[in-house]
């Protein structure tokens, strides 16, 4: 296929390209662009003999870039996104967000006070429509078409732009029938004591992370009784007895005396930073910058 350029490129051929190249899928593509498959094919091929290279391998199961494909990705698919961005805010005539922004956020956070936000800021703009999406896992952004996720830090992905929105407190606490079997009523911790007894955890395998009063971060590995990725769910086992859980300091302080406090010769629970992320693009569409504006303004 190594012939020289003799057709004229359209761009909607290679926003097809993208499209199939970050879901991997000419049916996922598809469905993310609202195209026909087999037009997605013949747009992608079309592009393919218009530069005289094969972009994309194909195997039954995957669609995978080839070298040239990479190439061609990483170069037009951020100038894309500016574009629908631009286009979009154009469309938005002036200051009034428009379009479709699709978000994802934590399943605790989002159901609450991220979720609240979002309702708001979508009764205040008619004209826009709001995907979103409630999830502990972590997105690929691009992959899944999302325009913005918010996340706890810390966020490492050079790829995306994260700006802090607010700091969310967490302690260790149990219940009173726990504390008073387990501790002999005690509500203050030695690490080694911490280390043996039971715990309720909500993310499998991590540590639990202390700052000291001196600001130095010390990490325990908690023993696991009971895990779940919903904090809610793990103070209500917490509640239950279960165990020890480190959870965040409003959702426990909202159980009122069904939960004991305790403390730790480390320190306190390190504190969990949230942030608004999305792709690293020079322009931002406005429905997502009013968007981070509007959470930012209602916390």
């Amino acid at each position: 296929m190594h012939h020289p350029v003799n057709a004229t490129i359209d761009t909607s051929d290679v926003q097809l390209f993208v499209a199939v190249a970050r879901a991997a899928s000419f049916v996922g593509a598809s469905r993310k662009t609202g195209v026909p498959t087999s037009t997605v094919s013949r747009a992608v091929a079309r592009l393919e003999d218009a530069l005289g290279q094969r972009l994309l391998n194909r195997t039954s199961r995957r669609v995978v870039p080839t070298e040239e494909g990479v190439w061609l990705l990483e170069r037009t698919g951020p100038l894309l996104d500016e574009l629908g961005g631009a286009l979009s805010d154009v469309k938005a005539r002036g200051d009034e967000p428009r379009g479709t922004l699709r978000v994802t956020a934590p399943v605790m956070t989002g159901s609450e006070r991220i979720g609240q936000a979002l309702i708001g800021y979508a009764a205040r703009h008619p004209g826009l429509s709001l995907d979103l999406r409630l999830t502990n896992a972590v997105l690929n952004l691009q992959e899944e078409g999302l325009d913005l996720a918010f996340r706890a830090g810390p966020i490492a992905d050079s790829e995306l732009v994260a700006r802090k929105l607010w700091d969310a407190p967490f302690v260790l606490a149990a219940s009173p029938s726990f504390a008073k079997k387990a501790l002999a009523g005690r509500k203050q911790l030695t690490a080694a004591k911490l280390a043996e007894l039971p715990a309720v955890v909500t993310q499998p395998g991590a540590p639990w992370r202390f700052r000291g009063k001196d600001g130095k971060l010390t990490e325990l590995r908690p023993n696991p009784h009971f895990t779940v990725n919903d904090p809610r769910v793990a103070v209500a086992a917490a509640k239950a007895g279960l165990g020890v859980v480190r959870a965040p300091r409003e959702l426990v302080q909202g159980e009122g005396s069904a939960l004991t406090t305790l403390g730790c010769e480390l320190g306190e629970p390190e504190a969990r930073t949230l942030f608004a992320v999305y792709p690293a693009r020079r322009l931002l569409p406005l429905r997502v910058r009013a968007a981070i504006d509007w959470v930012l303004k209602s916390r």
